[in-house]
């Protein structure tokens, strides 16, 4: 479970139209805005300003990338192995290299079918593979915010490839769990206290 930054409003610094959607709803709280976004493209970020680490975020990105695998041609397996190999890093089990490697095989991939006029799909799958593993290496090498970017970019490859925002938003949601307060039941303590206040 992610821990929600409290100053999670300050770090939000990217997509700007992000921004200024949170500047118009003051009094929301972190979860309206996480719950309430309906633009896949946004939610990596909002996870990064709200606390999720690194490999968190990448490991949200290889399952929207998981989306698209069943686009890729048969036999094709160098989107699936470079996600595998992404997962395998989030867990601690796969070192820089060999999501270097993942990397280049799958920007192989990307070339064969952006080149090939059946494949604008296939293609669109790949892309997002690729760029959840963009998002591993610039993890290993840099800050969180920039594997959000890629993340970013692995969702909107995802929608390029017809999968719907409504599904890769529920995955993100899935797989970026913040732990959140519990909801009242009923009045809270402070409604109790006022309605006893006020019968008096």
């Amino acid at each position: 479970m992610i821990h929600v930054n409290p100053d999670w409003r300050k770090v939000l610094t990217v997509p700007e139209e992000l921004v200024e959607w949170v500047a118009s709803r003051p009094e929301a709280t972190f979860y309206d805005i996480w719950d309430e976004t309906i633009n896949p493209a946004w939610l990596p970020h909002l996870a990064e300003a709200g606390g999720a680490t690194k490999q968190q975020i990448v490991f949200a990105a290889c399952a929207v990338a998981r989306l698209c695998l069943h686009l890729v041609p048969e036999g094709e397996n160098r989107p699936r192995v470079a996600i595998e190999t992404i997962e395998a890093w989030c867990r601690d089990e796969a070192t820089a290299g060999q999501v270097r490697e993942a990397i280049n095989a799958a920007n192989a991939a990307n070339a064969a079918y952006a080149n090939a006029a059946y494949a604008a799909y296939a293609a669109n799958a790949a892309y997002a593979a690729a760029y959840a593993a963009s998002a591993v290496y610039a993890a290993t090498n840099s800050a969180a915010s920039y594997s959000a970017t890629n993340a970013n970019a692995a969702s909107v490859y995802a929608v390029r490839a017809g999968i719907e925002s409504q599904l890769i938003c529920a995955t993100l949601r899935k797989n970026l769990p913040f732990e959140r307060p519990p909801r009242p039941k009923g009045l809270t303590i402070w409604q109790r206290l006022a309605k006893v206040g006020g019968d008096e």
